[in-house]
């Protein structure tokens, strides 16, 4: 199912755009940040007469089909579970418990994108789009730029939740132009300081 807001939009002042799923039943409401402390409510019957109420009023994300969530929460234990039975078998228990529980723990905090630059290259992790088809485990190419002429880039290994990858930041023709850019911004950075 496709996460979507309502297409009703309010006739206040300014225009807000309800916050809830397309076809509910009820009342609309919207916020203008996730931290605001009230939201407006108005009706289908009466888009005019806004209501100012307390509270912030949520996107609700559709429940995942039994599926996906399956997929969610086997794909780090999949991913983990060679690895914890090596240091099992090779090393001692204790090592192999503690090591699969950091790991996991860590995979499954993912909540935004982080990477680390190590020269051209850059790694990272980030999590699943809401879109993408539920996977316990997938192998892909990641692509610079659209389309056909999309040129290999790195490879991105995808772990139910969350993907962990690595590529190119720049190809080798164009990584000595980056790093002298990159040296003249930080030298800017260093003078305004």
């Amino acid at each position: 199912m496709r996460r979507r807001q309502c297409t009703t939009w309010s006739c206040f002042t300014v225009d807000v755009q309800c916050q809830r799923l397309a076809r509910h039943d009820g009342p609309h409401g919207a916020s203008p940040t996730p931290t605001y402390d009230r939201h407006w409510s108005w009706t289908d019957e009466d888009p005019n007469g806004i209501t100012v109420l307390p509270g912030t009023v949520w996107f609700h994300q559709p429940d995942r089909p039994r599926l996906k969530k399956t997929a969610r929460l086997l794909a780090p234990w999949m991913a983990v579970g060679p690895i914890a039975y090596l240091l099992w078998r090779y090393s001692s228990p204790a090592v192999a418990v503690a090591v699969a529980f950091v790991v996991l723990a860590l995979l499954m905090s993912v909540r935004r994108p982080r990477f680390v630059d190590l020269g051209r290259f850059t790694a990272g992790v980030w999590p699943v789009t809401p879109a993408a088809p539920p996977l316990i485990f997938g192998i892909a190419w990641a692509m610079h730029g659209e389309g056909r002429n999309a040129k290999i880039a790195g490879l991105e290994v995808i772990l139910g939740p969350v993907v962990v990858g690595t590529f190119s930041l720049t190809s080798r023709n164009e990584w000595p132009a980056y790093k002298r850019s990159q040296a003249a911004f930080e030298s800017l950075q260093k003078e305004h300081r």
